[in-house]
């Protein structure tokens, strides 16, 4: 009989990515699907101790032993969903909420040309959104100016314009009345962490190559490199992550599943 050679498997890897995120007391939260990754890699670097006999004139190395070993990976992202921005800033997802009301005297000293954002304060730290009913006046109230003549605003936004050339002079002081309306939104916020920390898990559905999972108990994304946030051109924005894969405890600190047989 002929000997009998291995099938080779050549592989173009795909797949889904999902990070697990830990609370502060180390629980796993639920996996959030990072959506499309172009690019994620895995990197084992190891140490080793070398020992070189002395028993003879030419000290000859007869032992090696691997001390130490380091995994990590660099994750490439393009789906710039919320969830995925805070990862990268290292923060948190939350819901911003603004109930209805009425603001009066919100004081300015304005210039002309320039835009100011409305009911900034800690609460609202970037100011307010949907407003309705706006009055502008002079500081004493004895003049109200008129929208389209002295200032523009973008109501949407709760955004403020000083027209330039307009009746309201560079240094005037005014005041500015609006109703808020009932509303929320989604925010992310950057956290004081530069790391965020969880399992991180890998579904395979390749092009070619038996699909197999990988999970890591215990790793550390730290966000790498920039994010354009104005950009020329047509090509789609990614966000990067360094991956550093820890052995978490009563755990090993990789896990390659394939399939159950059918």
């Amino acid at each position: 009989m002929p000997i009998t050679h291995i099938t080779n498997e050549y592989a173009i890897p795909r797949g889904r990515v999902y990070f697990d995120p830990f609370d502060s007391n180390g629980a796993l939260t639920g996996e959030i699907p990072l959506g499309n990754c172009p690019g994620f890699s895995f990197t084992a670097e190891t140490e080793k101790a070398e020992h070189f006999s002395s028993e003879a004139g030419l000290a000859e190395k007869d032992a090696a032993l691997i001390v130490k070993v380091n995994r990590t990976g660099s994750l490439t992202c393009d789906n710039f969903s919320l969830d995925n921005l805070a990862l990268f800033v290292s923060g948190t997802k939350e819901t911003q909420s603004q109930s209805a009301g009425d603001v009066t005297d919100e004081a300015y000293t304005v210039q002309q040309g320039r835009i100011y954002q409305l009911g900034v304060g800690s609460s609202a730290p970037a100011g307010v959104r949907n407003i309705t009913n706006v009055v502008v006046t002079s500081s004493d109230g004895l003049t109200t100016y008129v929208l389209g003549t002295a200032y523009n605003m973008d109501l949407e936004l709760g955004r403020l314009q000083i027209i330039s050339g307009g009746p309201i002079a560079n240094g005037t002081a005014i005041k500015v009345d609006y109703k808020t309306t009932l509303k929320s939104w989604v925010r992310v916020k950057s956290g004081s962490t530069a790391e965020v920390s969880g399992a991180l898990r890998v579904v395979a559905d390749n092009a070619s190559g038996t699909n197999r999972a990988w999970y890591m108990p215990k790793v550390t994304l730290t966000p790498s490199g920039e994010i354009p946030i104005i950009q020329e051109g047509t090509d789609f924005t990614t966000m990067e992550f360094g991956v550093e894969v820890l052995k978490a405890a009563n755990r090993e600190a990789l896990y390659i599943d394939g399939r159950p047989a059918a």
